[in-house]
């Protein structure tokens, strides 16, 4: 039975199986008794619409499964959904209509049928029984109770008259599905409750609805009441503020301050502020009390006064120099490094004399782990002055140390200023660490910042540019680290005096192993002292076999490993005494990594070992040499730096010169390719100390004459065979002798730098002053001048 069917608003006389065209309800899911509007986007759903306005017919209205979607067909559909009567059809100027509907009666589709494009549903209505027993009733009642809190918390839904007379008699239904059109429940989760079929689930359900929603209108009321008193509470004070103002102007007093201001003026009368700082809060102050505290510049300068209050500007910690106690501070904190000592304690006894010195900042420069940073904490406990570190490395904007202008979000001091406000006092030791690893990019250049920090003549005036007051920075003690001097902007090394840390020999290594290595990682690993010893010949074992380094930072990391261990064992069995000596050793740290030093003996032809100086220390560098028949080339490879490429193209054009002092046949360098390479060929080389390396790799391999491997050298080499002065000589000397070598070259220009080297170092190597290569020539391949 197909309907256009005339109920007159009568929904009791629905019968199963009657068929209705479906209209969908995309924006609200129909609940029985609502009036909802409807848009339509469609001229085939207004037509159906008109048509059943018109003729007084019901239609089905049913929720879809997807909201949004344009499909229509039967299973984009819900299978429960409402009877409706079309009360209006709106045509509106704009694309689409509207329709208001009444929702009647509560419906299941049991099946669809389309014909002639419209879409008609097979309906069964739905009844509810209404349980009158007392357990029902008293739900009912609660659920009235509810509603009625939560129509009183949300006074925009209009209470219905049978809330307002207290009637006890209610249609159930009626209740629930007014209750279900007051909520502001999402479209799926109200479609769920219209499918609901039970009336005792429907009202449990909506209990715990409602109990969920009054929680949550009681919780919006108590924030906006919290908001509401909250402004109506800055506006007084603005008010009331502002009025003071007035009446303070009017007598001639000074205006109720804020906290900040009031230390600032406490700071101005104790005289704790220099000229310029005292000028510029005035400033700021003024301005401040011209905003309103609700204005973001508002914040910002009270941020601004509370650095004027913070920072020290006349505050100084107390300096007490004892060069003894000095002495005996480095002493006890360092072993060894007595020339670096010996400069500290100058240092500290021209301070001591002149009070402010304008004197050169002091840089440490040496490999990693040879005690810079450390250096500079002893000398700040031996001044009993306070110890900042700040960081250089892969520093690259001007404003880390400049500090950004106060016209940008997010603006802040200098990292200068910062650590002055932190310690609270304006003399501090202030360590600049790795001063070589900064760099500059389009922010700026943070060295040439550096460069009135670090300048005595101009840092009693350094301007920080948030601050934009001059801060004295003239009692601060700066001291710089770096690993390569060579990465130091020339103008910022002009202003700081090199004191240079080669690393440590094998006894120091020891020493600093005991006193201070062990003990502290003893402590750090939660060993007892008399839970482990470890030898002495397994502390020089550990040195020798097991690191290959100038400093002490891979020994410490070894000796930490073995207490890991040690703490291990110890947990398994409490009574357990490790004794760790050479011959155990290997249980600990496993393998010995730099045992083979097979490429420091016997003899090879064309290879020859180079001394090298690296930022983490010295290391020999092997050069060697094939020549090979063909065109007349001389290749390099090995990654080499420009300045290598140059002293290889003066040593060959040396051994050219004068091949036949060494009967060397000229028709060698035009019928073959010399190749030299420099393995380890992932790791950059330059400089021109290799020299004379190359020039005894080339002849060793054109007269086919084996060169020792326990033989080293250094020194740059010219176009006639003189040997010149090179650098880093100790360090050279120090990878020589950890690296098993016996017999060193050097250049006689370097015999000065013998007195500043250790004893020990000098005793392991046979050192043999050169000036000319062909004296390293006859020594070591035999070849005398003919």
């Amino acid at each position: 039975m197909y309907g256009d069917i005339s109920l007159n608003n009568d929904s009791s006389k629905i019968t199963n199986g009657l068929m209705l065209k479906v209209i969908p309800s995309k924006e609200r899911i129909p609940i029985p008794g609502n009036i909802i509007s409807l848009s339509v986007d469609s001229n085939h759903f207004t037509d159906i619409l008109e048509e059943a306005e018109l003729s007084d017919s019901m239609i089905v209205l049913l929720g879809k499964k997807n909201q949004f979607s344009s499909d229509f067909s039967a299973d984009s559909y819900y299978k429960y959904g409402c009877i409706a009567k079309v009360m209006q059809v709106i045509k509106l100027p704009s694309f689409g209509n509207k329709a208001v509907v009444r929702c009647l009666k509560r419906i299941k589709v049991i099946d669809f049928q389309k014909r002639n494009l419209n879409l008609y549903a097979r309906i069964e209505p739905i009844e509810l029984d209404i349980e009158t027993d007392d357990l029902s009733k008293a739900s009912l009642r609660i659920l009235k109770r509810l509603y009625k809190d939560f129509l009183d918390l949300n006074p925009q839904f209009e209470k219905p008259d049978y809330l307002l007379n207290n009637d006890d008699f209610i249609n159930p239904l009626t209740l629930i599905d007014t209750i279900l059109g007051s909520l502001n429940l999402n479209y799926t989760r109200k479609q769920k409750f219209l499918e609901i079929g039970d009336l005792k689930t429907l009202i449990y359900e909506l209990h715990l609805v409602l109990i969920n929603e009054i929680e949550f209108s009681k919780l919006e009321k108590k924030i906006e009441a919290d908001v509401s008193q909250r402004t109506i509470r800055e506006q007084k004070d603005y008010f009331l503020r502002e009025k003071l103002k007035g009446l303070s102007s009017e007598l001639g007093a000074e205006s109720i301050q804020i906290p900040e201001v009031e230390k600032i003026l406490d700071m101005k009368k104790n005289n704790e502020l220099t000229e310029q700082a005292v000028i510029k809060a005035n400033m700021e102050i003024e301005k401040l009390n011209k905003i309103h505290s609700m204005s973001p510049e508002y914040g910002l300068l009270r941020d601004y006064l509370d650095l004027i209050i913070s920072l020290p500007w006349k505050k100084s910690g107390e300096v007490n120099i004892d060069i003894k106690i000095a002495e005996k501070i480095l002493d006890e904190d360092h072993y060894g490094l007595i020339k670096p000592k010996e400069r500290i304690l100058e240092y500290l006894s021209v301070l001591k004399l002149v009070k402010k010195l304008k004197s050169p900042i002091l840089c440490f420069v040496g490999p990693p782990g040879t005690g810079k940073t450390s250096l500079g904490k002893s000398i700040s406990r031996a001044l009993g002055r306070k110890y900042i570190r700040i960081a250089l490395g892969g520093l690259h904007d001007e404003a880390e140390i400049r500090g950004h202008r106060k016209t940008y979000i997010g603006a802040m001091p200098g990292k200068i200023i910062q650590s002055i406000r932190k310690v609270g006092i304006n003399n501090p030791l202030i360590l600049l660490d790795e001063i070589d690893k900064i760099s500059s990019d389009f922010r700026g250049d943070p060295a040439s910042a550096l460069l009135e920090v670090l300048d005595p003549e101009q840092n009693n005036t350094f301007t920080d540019n948030y601050l934009d007051v001059e801060f004295d920075l003239s009692n601060v003690l700066f001291i710089a680290t770096a690993n390569d001097q060579n990465k130091i902007p020339v103008p910022l090394l002009d202003r700081m005096e090199l004191i240079k840390l080669d690393g440590y020999i094998d006894i120091e290594k020891f020493m600093i192993a005991t006193k201070f290595l062990i003990p502290e990682q003893k402590r750090a690993n939660g060993v007892k002292e008399d839970l482990l010893t470890i030898s002495d010949d397994a502390v020089y074992k550990i040195i020798s076999e097991f690191t290959m380094e100038a400093g002490v930072r891979e020994l410490e990391r070894k000796i930490a490993k073995i207490c890991r261990r040690t703490a291990k064992i110890i947990i398994e069995d409490e009574n357990t005494i490790v004794k760790v000596n050479s011959s155990n050793l290997n249980d600990f740290l496993g393998v010995e990594e730099y045992r083979d030093f097979s490429n420091v003996t016997g003899k090879k032809v064309g290879e020859v070992n180079g001394l090298a100086w690296t930022i983490a220390g010295g290391s020999i560098l092997k050069v060697e040499t094939n020549i090979i028949k063909g065109k007349s080339d001389l290749k390099l490879t090995g990654k080499l730096g420009d300045i290598m490429k140059e002293s290889a193209q003066a040593a060959l054009s040396y051994i050219k010169t004068f091949a036949e002092d060494y009967s060397i046949d000229r028709k060698i360098f035009e019928e073959n390719e010399i190749h030299l390479h420099f393995p380890e060929a992932a790791t950059p080389k330059d400089g021109p100390s290799a020299g004379v390396t190359i020039a005894i790799s080339i002849i060793s391999a054109i007269k086919n004459i084996p060169m020792n491997q326990n033989v080293a050298m250094t020194g740059e080499v010219t176009i006639h065979g003189d040997v010149l002065a090179i650098g880093g000589l100790k360090t050279k000397l120090m990878a020589a002798k950890r690296s098993r070598i016996k017999t060193v070259f050097i250049p006689k220009q370097n015999v000065k730098d013998l007195e500043n080297i250790d004893k020990e170092i000098i005793k392991s190597l046979k050192i043999i002053p050169v000036s000319h290569v062909r004296e390293i020539i006859e020594l070591t391949l035999k070849v005398k001048k003919s």
